[in-house]
């Protein structure tokens, strides 16, 4: 369970009718672990807890030189002091970026260009900004000038094309290209549509403020090599129905097929030692692909109902071998079902999902517990009471059906520090009579919330 406290400010100012400037600022107490624990177990060794300090300021804004050109603009600055166990972790990251571009139309043809910059500092206390050559911290600080141009082509109301192009340069990984290419196609009334999407992307990962394994646990962290941005192709196939029925009622459906092929994957290795995440680029390739469909509905009397399903085939192929990454589902659906009496101004919602069985790690040939999870959903109701349209009262109950994992899915909770596990010379766990199956502490092998049923109210007041 975790608990936070938030502030949160924000502010947006017009001024005049060309620029307009938001802030928002952000500052975050979260934390969770062992119940009996507070503030000043904080990074001690007597009482497990994890806790996340986080204060985070942005600017944002356009300016509006005509209606053709215009320049946007961003600053933010993030701050994370936190703690995980007896695990330290402070980091900094601070962003500029800014762009101008001009839009125009020319018969056929919509024309977006942009000239763009991005300024990038990030630090932390751990490896991933070490100088093994220096052998001292050393914060990375990224350049990204890039240019991008985009074509949307109006060959008739139902048929249209766009096209776009981005080139970037990041000053420590070069030169990197991405294209892509839409093209929509729609029935006269534009109750049927067609899409198509291609395109290419990358993603330059933080590992240690992305993934929260990489810090919770008993596992230490090891990089093979230097991490190169990730690389991926996508291809996305969708089709759109509506249909209006006399009665007044309106049914949509939508169903997807995508694949998305990735190469430099960054992906976590929890199976070469129980002790390690070893983080690496993946040598092959990986992949995730499959299909989805929605179906959506409004009824004259109040009802609405939405259903979704996604099947999704995800695997990772490397030096000849095909395995399925961890923490991923084959299937999942969510659903939602909502009457309103208008009469009495009621609101009556039941929203679910099911998921599938998810690959998880285990710390070893001796661990006793599954190495897939169950076929688990979670279901939530509630009931609104609306007054003036100002005022609503709401309660309801969430996880009706109480599911929550084995309650051995964090190993040995009982002993975060692993005061009482016996160790060999390598530093791996041995079996022993408090610790037969030669655990240490462990918990990403968590894949669902801890919380069981509960129940809760609360009252909306809106100012008009």
């Amino acid at each position: 369970l975790t608990l936070q406290d938030r502030i949160s400010i924000f502010n947006k100012l017009n001024i005049g009718k060309r620029l307009s400037v938001a802030t928002r600022y952000v500052y975050e107490d979260r934390w969770g672990g062992a119940i009996n624990w507070n503030r000043s177990f904080r990074g001690g060794d007597e009482v497990y807890g994890e806790s996340i300090y986080t204060s985070r300021i942005e600017v944002f804004g356009t300016y509006e030189f005509n209606k053709e050109f215009s320049f946007q603009f961003s600053f933010n600055d993030h701050n994370q002091n936190s703690v995980y166990g007896t695990t330290l972790f402070k980091a900094d990251q601070t962003i500029g970026f800014g762009q101008f571009i001009w839009n125009k139309t020319i018969k056929k043809n919509d024309f977006l260009v942009g000239l763009a910059y991005r300024y990038t500092f990030y630090d932390d206390d751990t490896t991933a900004t070490f100088n093994n050559t220096l052998g001292i911290n050393k914060a990375e600080i990224t350049h990204l000038p890039g240019v991008f141009i985009q074509d949307e082509i109006e060959f008739d109301e139902q048929n249209t094309l766009l096209l776009g192009l981005r080139y970037d340069y990041n000053s420590i990984h070069g030169s990197i290209l991405t294209p892509r290419l839409n093209y929509k196609l729609s029935n006269e009334d534009s109750t049927s549509t067609l899409r198509l999407s291609i395109g290419s992307g990358y993603r330059i990962a933080q590992v240690f403020t992305e993934d929260h394994a990489a810090l919770t646990g008993a596992r230490e962290v090891l990089f093979l090599n230097d991490l190169e941005p990730e690389r991926s192709w996508n291809i996305n196939l969708n089709y759109v129905y509506q249909l209006y029925l006399k009665q007044g009622h309106i049914l949509d459906f939508d169903a997807s097929v995508f694949r998305t092929d990735f190469s430099n994957k960054i992906v976590p290795n929890y199976d070469t030692d129980p002790n390690l995440i070893i983080y690496d680029n993946l040598s092959g390739k990986s992949v995730t692909q499959g299909m989805s469909m929605n179906f959506n509905s409004l009824f004259r009397g109040g009802l609405r109902i939405n259903l979704g399903a996604t099947y999704i085939d995800s695997y990772l192929k490397s030096a000849g071998s095909k395995t399925r990454p961890y923490l991923t589902e084959r299937f999942q659906g969510v659903w939602k079902i909502e009457q309103k009496f208008r009469e009495s101004n009621l609101t009556f919602d039941l929203t679910g999902s099911i998921t599938g069985p998810l690959k998880l790690p285990l710390l070893g040939a001796l661990d006793p517990r599954d190495p897939y999870s169950p076929t688990f959903s979670i279901i939530n109701i509630q009931l609104t009471k609306g007054w003036n349209n100002r005022y609503e009262f709401y309660g309801g109950v969430k996880n009706l059906l109480n599911f929550t994992p084995a309650k051995n899915s964090i190993a040995r909770a009982f002993d975060p520090f692993d005061r009482e596990v016996q160790f060999d010379a390598l530093g791996n766990a041995q079996p022993s009579a408090g610790n037969p199956y030669a655990l240490t502490f462990d918990p990403t092998y968590v894949y669902a919330s801890n919380q069981g049923i509960r129940f809760f109210m609360g009252f909306r007041w809106s100012l008009n």
